[in-house]
Formats: structure tokens, sequence, C-alpha cells
């Protein structure tokens, strides 16, 4: 079965969230949510190099309700923590996979 393309479309220039890491978003819910449901966004953060220091980075803690957040780590590693008590670093060729259900904190 063939399928038809809808559009092709250039992804926007990267953005922070928070303090901790810069990404590009290649789709988001807001924009072209009707033809990608049930994905609400897919957000690429690229290589980025932190000079060392003793500051925290990140996006604090901040709510998710209803969806899935799956994270993928092809290289350096990502800190996680939430409100289940859960938390760990995931590393390249890791992968997390956050049930937010009825609602859930994390950082």
């Amino acid at each position: 079965m063939l399928k038809k393309i809808l559009g092709v479309y250039e992804a926007p220039r990267p953005h922070w969230v928070g303090n901790g890491f810069p990404v590009r978003s290649l789709f988001s819910y807001g924009d072209h949510g009707k033809a990608l449901s049930p994905f609400l966004l897919l957000d690429h953060a690229g290589p980025q190099n932190f000079t060392p220091t003793t500051a925290r980075r990140g996006v604090g803690t901040h709510p998710h309700r209803g969806f899935e957040t799956v994270t993928i780590v092809y290289e350096g590693e990502v800190a996680h923590r939430d409100s289940t008590g859960a938390g760990g670093t995931i590393g390249p060729g890791d992968v997390q996979w956050m049930t937010a259900a009825s609602g859930i904190l994390h950082e």
C-alpha cells in the first residue's frame, strides 16, 4: 500500500529546553497534530559540549500527564529523577521509556 506524502518540512532552528540542552523540534503536535496523531512531538538534542561547572543544568522539575516519553541516548549521558522515586543515568545505547499516565513530576 502506498501512502501519500503530505509535505516536506524543514526543522526550525534549535531552541533551549531550560538551561539543560538545545533541541531541534522535528515536529510538534501544535503544527501537525491531525496528521501525526498519536505523536505529540519529536525533538533531537544533538551533540553538545559543556564547560565543566558545579552549577546544575537541566529543565528543573516539571509535570507530564497522559503520554509517554521515550529517550534514546546515542552518545554521552542523561540523568533522570522523578516523583515515583525512580531515577538514574542512561548512556549510549540505552532507552528510557516513561509512562506518565495520571501524572508524574520529573527532572
